[in-house]
C-alpha cells in the first residue's frame, strides 16, 4: 500500500542506534522491514512444498558423538498453527503441561 511505501527506516535505525542495539539486528529488522515495505507476506504456499523423498533415518547413520559439535549446532522450531486452530489465542508457552 502507498501508508507502507510512505514509511522511512531512517528514524527507526537511528533509535535502535542509540539504544545500542547491535549491527545484526539492526540489519535483521532492516530486511524484515524492506520485506514489509516490498509486500511480502512470507508465507510459503504449501503448493511450493515437496516432501522429502528419501531420508536416512537416525538409527543408520554411522556418526561419532562430538559434544564439541554442540557449538555449531542450530534449532529450528516451526511454528504448526495447532493453538490457534483450537482456539487458543495467547501464548501457548503459558500453558501449564
Amino acid at each position: 500500500s502507498w501508508f507502507l511505501r510512505s514509511l522511512s527506516l531512517n528514524p527507526k535505525q537511528a533509535k535502535m542506534e542509540a539504544e545500542g542495539i547491535s549491527q545484526s539486528a539492526i540489519s535483521a529488522f532492516e530486511s524484515t522491514f524492506k520485506s514489509l515495505v516490498a509486500g511480502e507476506t512470507g508465507i510459503i504456499p504449501e503448493k511450493t512444498i515437496n516432501p522429502v523423498k528419501d531420508l536416512t533415518r537416525a538409527e543408520n547413520l554411522n556418526v561419532k558423538s562430538d559434544s564439541a559439535l554442540l557449538s555449531k549446532t542450530v534449532v529450528l522450531k516451526l511454528n504448526g498453527g495447532l493453538g490457534t486452530g483450537m482456539g487458543l489465542d495467547k501464548a501457548k508457552s503459558l500453558l501449564k503441561v
